[in-house]
């Protein structure tokens, strides 16, 4: 399905594909690829998990790929190259079968994590490692895997957890190759500064700007210091948990991000979801939420 941009439109993207995994069942923390585990051994399971936020009414689902790349499955499930990028292409496959069998108008965005999302080491809520790399780096290394999701024919892709204006801006360099706090980013640079810059590298080809896997309540100040921008703005918390690297758990309990989603919708978000520890079910209150709101637009 072709992805059209519509100003009237509140997009409801998915919740936290590893942590609804790891709900259902799956091991997924003991894993480096953490999601990517269900696309070698759980096929069926990432299918159900995709379904349930699919019933769950969402616009968008989100491809298990974000800390897949080609290296670490030939790493750490051994398996060749081509093999490696056949897995990776079929995240594509397997989103679009659901979507297609629920009869479901809803998209399919390719994941694209930071490369600190591959270290395993949380390195993506800091960015330590951009300081040492290049923008020439960064593109080599996240080209393989987005020349595979780009074959795959997705609606969008997803770029998340970038730490660092580097890095991101690498990637929106990137993409030309493929045509068709809460006043920072992770890695210290003004996020206006850094979602001004991306969008000037590629204007027609970003649709929106904002912010995944922060805390609930910094969503708005957040979006608010890109607020100049001529872009839709995008946010999908996570449940307000933060990830431990060290003991591979989540240190806190979290919350409910539904009740935060009126004010992410009076704050202008059209593309709203979310990350860590939301499941199928909030995200069918977070739908109701934004039903009930649109029918008084």
């Amino acid at each position: 399905m072709n992805f059209t941009r519509n100003d009237n439109k509140i997009i409801l993207i998915d919740g936290g594909l590893g942590t609804t995994l790891h709900e259902y069942g799956l091991a997924v923390f003991d894993d480096p690829l953490w999601s990517g585990k269900a696309l070698v051994k759980e096929q069926e399971l990432l299918a159900k998990v995709h379904r349930d936020f699919v019933q769950a009414k969402c616009d968008v689902i989100l491809t298990a790929t974000y800390q897949v790349t080609v290296d670490n499955l030939m790493n750490y499930h051994h398996l060749s190259n081509e093999q490696a990028e056949e897995i990776i292409y079929n995240s594509v496959k397997i989103a679009r079968n659901v979507i297609d069998e629920e009869k479901a108008k809803c998209y399919v965005a390719a994941s694209i994590g930071p490369y600190g999302a591959a270290l395993s080491d949380g390195s993506e809520f800091n960015g330590w490692y951009t300081d040492s790399m290049t923008i020439e780096q960064f593109k080599d290394w996240h080209r393989p895997r987005l020349a595979v999701l780009a074959r795959a024919q997705p609606d969008l892709i997803a770029f998340e957890t970038i730490p660092s204006k580097k890095e991101a801006e690498a990637l929106v360099e990137l993409l030309k190759e493929f045509p068709n706090g809460t006043k920072t980013t992770a890695h210290g640079e003004p996020i206006e500064e850094a979602a001004a810059s991306v969008c000037l590298k590629s204007p027609d080809q970003i649709i929106a700007v904002g912010v995944n896997c922060v805390h609930p309540e910094t969503v708005v100040p957040l979006i608010k210091q890109m607020n100049k921008m001529d872009r839709d703005f995008i946010a999908y918390p996570n449940a307000g948990v933060t990830w431990d690297p060290k003991t591979m758990t989540f240190k806190n309990e979290g919350r409910l991000i539904a009740p935060f989603i009126r004010s992410y919708i009076d704050a202008g978000i059209k593309y709203i979801g979310g990350c860590c520890n939301v499941n199928p079910n909030q995200i069918r209150t977070i739908r109701d939420i934004i039903d009930s709101y649109s029918s008084y637009l």
